[in-house]
């Protein structure tokens, strides 16, 4: 039996080796501005899930947020137990939460969402950053991000900014000033994306602002584009609080999300289409064409009803940005086999590649099925010759 004998030297080497790629982690906690999005289902995106774009690879960003959540019913609901128990000391945990705790007009709602600001609101920020430092860990808030209230003068108005206090000076139900004199009282460092964003919208516009950041049927969700200029400006922050700065990317030319394209199981004959999204924020050259061209064997489409399938897409930009593009990737197996490729992204001399992953399959056994009853409206059944047929391979 042969052994393997390591040097103090080579022990630290290999240690290092394997502990670089995860060097810090980061946290997220927060509601539906900061979460996750299934994106072949909606056109909604959180800025939580474009946020690992910004860093370098030592990063890891793991977001937790969730639409709907309170500060209050994330807590009782057992969802800051799982950040919990995955923290390790040293980590970062990123602190959002305003948009459902307003649920009840700034008073505590019965249905665990909604807090007043001086009083729950208050109490459960203060557990985060209690319970985030007694496991080692390092808490920062981020102030919530505006809605799109656009007043008759260009700028948000308060109740945008998470403000629902009437008279001016009034900070009885202020969510913002609330996270900030927690912060202040317990000595946590804070990035203000709501002035930031505010900012933000303001000089942009309210009609690019509403084509372009939000999702057009509401004021408070982001489309990809908004997605990923927020998650910027929450790097930024960072950024200029010296927190993970030399971790933090500055300019990122192009945003993917997912970063991934995992079509998972298709079996050989079926048709399966994913979808991702590309911002371009700080392209180089300024002006030009970006071109993107799937795997062999697979096509692209810039909407889903759209029949024109075609290897390659080519877009025209200017002014180093290309905002609100989503793609379509569809791929139809012919036998089985396993697909490891990329899907190319190419402008200037510049290129990335987004991974492409498939596991392809033949169906092998198959049997009549007698179904009992009148079936009508389900999805891969038809029925002809008084037989029902599943169709595909499901």
């Amino acid at each position: 039996m042969k052994r393997k004998y390591w040097s103090l030297g080579a022990l630290w080497l290999y240690s290092t080796i394997l502990l670089s790629a995860q060097e810090v982690r980061v946290h997220t906690i927060g509601d539906s501005t900061m979460a996750d999005y299934v994106e072949n289902t909606t056109r909604t995106r959180g800025w939580g899930e474009m946020f690992q774009e910004f860093f370098y690879p030592e990063v890891e960003v793991i977001n937790y947020a969730r639409g709907g959540r309170s500060s209050r019913s994330f807590y009782q609901e057992g969802r800051w137990e799982k950040v919990k128990n995955n923290l390790r000391k040293g980590d970062y945990v990123l602190i959002q939460f305003a948009h459902n705790d307003e649920k009840e007009g700034g008073k505590d709602g019965t249905d665990g969402r909604g807090t007043a600001p001086w009083t729950t609101y208050k109490s459960y920020l203060e557990k985060y950053v209690d319970e985030t430092r007694s496991l080692g860990g390092k808490p920062i808030f981020v102030t919530p991000i505006v809605r799109r209230y656009f007043q008759k003068d260009g700028t948000i108005s308060p109740k945008g900014c998470h403000d629902l206090s009437i008279a001016p000076d009034d900070s009885t139900l202020n969510y913002v000033r609330v996270m900030k004199y927690v912060a202040q009282e317990r000595h946590v460092p804070v990035v203000d994306m709501t002035a930031s964003t505010k900012a933000f919208v303001e000089q942009l516009g309210e009609t690019a602002t509403v084509k372009q950041i939000y999702v057009p049927t509401d004021g408070t969700h982001t489309q990809a584009t908004g997605a990923a200029c927020y998650a910027e400006l929450a790097a930024e922050g960072l950024r200029e609080k010296d927190i993970l700065k030399k971790y933090i990317r500055t300019n990122v030319p192009l945003i993917l999300n997912p970063t991934l394209i995992n079509f998972d199981t298709i079996y050989a004959g079926d048709k399966a289409t994913r979808c991702f999204d590309l911002t371009g924020l700080h392209l180089s050259p300024q002006q030009g064409t970006l071109k993107v061209k799937a795997p062999e064997g697979m096509t692209l489409t810039d909407s889903p009803e759209s029949k024109d399938e075609k290897n390659e897409l080519v877009l025209t930009y200017t002014d180093g940005k290309l905002w609100n593009k989503c793609f379509y990737l569809h791929y139809t197996p012919r036998k089985a086999n396993t697909v490891s490729d990329y899907v190319t992204i190419s402008y200037g001399d510049n290129c990335r590649k987004l991974p492409v992953q498939a596991v392809c399959k033949e169906v092998t056994n198959s049997q009549n099925i007698t179904i009992q009853g009148k079936v009508t409206g389900m999805k891969g059944i038809t029925f002809n010759e008084g037989k029902y047929t599943i169709t595909g391979a499901n």
